[in-house]
């Protein structure tokens, strides 16, 4: 009886240890495939990186920031950084970069998923069969046009969630999707991104500079003040209405009188 249990035992090791070696080989296998992927497109590739997922804490990166990313492909698309990358076996994420940051985060996601965690987002509602979050409903709302609609109702199943984070717009898939759905993925989210630079920015419009001239009042009168040269901003002191001109002529010149007559 007891050789029968040592029996099982060591099956069940063989088997674990053949699914592990299969496992190693496929991941060899997408690994080059993705690699072969980002030179054709002239892009760079790595093979993983410890920190990298712990520059998002959204949909898909909630709470992964301890597993690393593995076969990152790096370039630009659309005119915008991107990157992709495994999350080991839980999913294929894609982050474009846009120009600036928005003071809004959206997640766009299938009704058949969870929602999201994050408590500053915001059901909005549907568009297609997915349903739109933000943390600020007034401002999605306007951005919902028919650009938008036209875009998430066109998108594949297998793009199942996609999300924004500061200047960055991101999009997941199955670690399964076929390298020949990459470039779409890519695409998408790139799209998306674009549309979403009509987003306020992060940062607001800076004011007019301190001796900034406002073109609707006349240039102030001037003069030379006895300041250190090296700091431009006080090289001159403002003259007061009551002051003398800049330079006086030497002779005062008589008014011109009336034309004479013919």
């Amino acid at each position: 009886m007891t050789g029968m249990w040592f029996g099982l035992a060591a099956i069940a090791l063989a088997g674990a240890a053949a699914l592990l070696y299969l496992d190693h080989i496929q991941r060899r296998r997408t690994g080059r495939v993705r690699e072969h992927w980002a030179k054709a497109h002239g892009d760079s590739y790595k093979a993983s990186d410890e920190t990298l997922p712990a520059t998002w804490q959204r949909a898909t990166l909630a709470k992964q920031d301890y597993l690393p990313a593995i076969d990152i492909v790096s370039g630009i698309r659309r005119g915008q950084e991107f990157v992709m990358f495994d999350l080991e076996e839980n999913a294929t994420v894609i982050a474009v970069r846009r120009e600036s940051g928005s003071i809004l985060d959206l997640d766009l996601r299938l009704k058949t998923m969870a929602p999201p965690r994050d408590a500053d987002l915001e059901l909005l509602g549907a568009i297609g069969e997915r349903l739109l979050f933000s943390t600020d409903l007034e401002v999605a709302r306007r951005l919902c046009d028919q650009r938008m609609v036209g875009f998430v109702e066109a998108l594949p199943d297998w793009l199942q969630v996609m999300w924004t984070e500061g200047e960055w717009t991101l999009g997941s898939i199955p670690v399964t999707t076929a390298s020949k759905d990459w470039d779409r993925a890519v695409e998408a989210v790139a799209r998306l991104s674009g549309i979403l630079h009509a987003l306020p920015p992060i940062d607001e419009p800076e004011g007019l500079e301190e001796f900034a001239h406002d073109p609707g009042h006349p240039f102030p009168r001037f003069v030379a003040g006895d300041v250190d040269t090296d700091d431009p901003t006080v090289a001159f002191r403002r003259v007061t209405a009551s002051a003398a001109p800049v330079s006086e002529p030497s002779q005062s010149h008589p008014e011109q009188g009336p034309p004479p007559r013919p």
